[in-house]
């Protein structure tokens, strides 16, 4: 694949980690690793809360963002950055350019959810309303970034922004030392490559789960299929982890890292969200829900010593309420 203005793509190194390390911790605080009492009793097992979720952005990918902006910001004084996104991306690209006192572009879909427009414009960010899906905003954002000087933050596909993901495998290793089980959610795949790439090198013997939703298990049809899937569509309340394929930069990374993938359906997830917030008191959207329905469904070894990454909590206000009104 060419390269947009910006975007790297080199095998990941620990080097390559460290260094995103080094970088987010000036402003973000490593993630809390809960043991949650109530929903330990719920589940007659106990497991870890890796929470993402209480990201200043509310996910995860506060840490790609952050980690690619700053390494751009190294080489350049002044610099202006481009993505294309409707969720967790977004918000994490305008908040890192922002701490860095960057320009920053997200270009989304005219469908995007107006709340998180509205805090993409808050946060300082420049919103392009473009096309009715993704495809269409990230093919603009795309020809932006190729006739301009904006740099490109993809969400996934770039090794810096995988680096940032992968930060989180070295804080739950300093925080719970004899971790047996990690259990990630997959969608287009940075998480699960850079918590699986460090925790393999560091602690091989460690078991790498990825969950998907039924409604779009791209990489469980690869992996089964032995070759890049593109699904025809998908269809999950776990919008986040809405992915065709995998980008074929992470295909060959899952491949070897993730020892196996299980499925959820929506309504595993629906129940996740609910027990999430009843008895783990953690606000969770469908994909930082996902590794809980896999709990809940009983697809994991609960005997080991299991870490759950909560990814995200920024669910959509009308979801939210009509899955909480559901019975558990």
């Amino acid at each position: 694949m060419s390269l947009l203005r910006g975007q790297r793509l080199e095998p990941l190194t620990m080097k390559d980690v460290d260094i995103a390390m080094t970088r987010i911790r000036r402003v973000i605080t490593p993630s809390p690793m809960l043991s949650i009492e109530p929903l330990n009793l719920y589940l007659k097992h106990v497991i870890y809360t890796k929470a993402e979720s209480l990201q200043p952005s509310g996910s995860f990918k506060l840490r790609g963002a952050y980690n690619k902006i700053a390494s751009i910001r190294e080489q350049q004084e002044k610099i202006s950055v481009i993505t294309a996104s409707s969720g967790n991306h977004a918000l994490s690209v305008s908040l890192s350019a922002r701490w860095l006192g960057q320009h920053a572009i997200v270009v989304v879909p005219e469908s995007a959810p107006v709340m998180k427009k509205d805090m993409c414009r808050a946060l300082g960010a420049e919103v392009i309303e473009h096309g009715r899906t993704y495809d269409d905003a990230y093919l603009l954002a795309q020809s932006l970034a190729e006739k301009g000087d904006a740099n490109y933050v993809h969400p996934v596909a770039d090794t810096d922004v995988v680096a940032g993901q992968g930060t989180i495998a070295l804080e739950v290793i300093e925080q719970l030392p004899d971790v047996e089980q990690v259990v990630i959610p997959i969608g287009g795949g940075g998480l699960a490559s850079g918590i699986s790439f460090v925790m393999k090198t560091m602690k091989p013997d460690v078991k790498i789960v990825g969950v998907q939703p039924e409604g779009s298990p791209a990489f469980y049809e690869s992996l089964k299929k032995g070759r890049l899937v593109e699904l025809r569509e998908v269809n999950t309340i776990a919008d986040g982890l809405g992915c065709k394929k995998i980008e074929p930069y992470l295909l060959d990374m899952i491949s070897r890292w993730v020892d196996d993938v299980v499925l959820v359906g929506e309504a595993a997830i629906k129940r996740a969200i609910r027990v999430g917030l009843l008895y783990g008191k953690l606000l969770l959207e469908g994909a930082g829900a996902a590794s809980l329905a896999a709990v809940l469904e009983g697809l994991l070894d609960l005997k080991m010593k299991t870490v759950i990454i909560a990814s995200g909590s920024n669910i959509d206000k009308q979801l939210f309420i009509d899955v909480i009104n559901e019975k558990l």
